[in-house]
């Protein structure tokens, strides 16, 4: 069993999405690419809307964060959008900005680490 990094990626998680795509190494490096490409404008998107006060898009955001996290086991994204999703029921923006913050470079990691692990399996398939 491999050790998730802390606040980065679950390796096991990671292999876990490639057994339920019937280990279809294409598709899984396709997602995680298109994952890693998307997180800028996800993150732009986050920033536009709490600057707009649109909570709203703010949840749309951390929600499809959280989601598309989740699947890869992008533990650290997945844990700060959830707590992104709360801080905006109890209506506090401003925690919601410092998670953007954190989000920023535990986004950047986990981006870089995903790219490791899945040329790491590619490379041994």
């Amino acid at each position: 069993m491999t050790t998730p990094d802390p606040g980065t990626v679950d390796a096991d998680e990671l292999r876990r999405l490639l057994r339920e795509l019937s280990g279809d190494l294409r598709s899984r490096r396709r997602f995680v690419r298109t994952y890693v490409e998307m997180w800028p404008t996800r993150l732009a998107r986050l920033g536009a809307a709490l600057d707009a006060h649109d909570t709203d898009e703010s949840k749309v955001v951390l929600l499809s964060m959280r989601s598309s996290s989740v699947m890869l086991g992008v533990i650290g994204v997945a844990g700060l959008a959830s707590a992104g999703l709360r801080a905006i029921e109890l209506g506090r923006l401003d925690r919601v900005r410092e998670i953007r913050t954190a989000l920023h470079e535990v986004g950047r990691r986990s981006c870089e680490r995903l790219l490791e692990l899945d040329a790491a399996d590619a490379a041994e398939s």
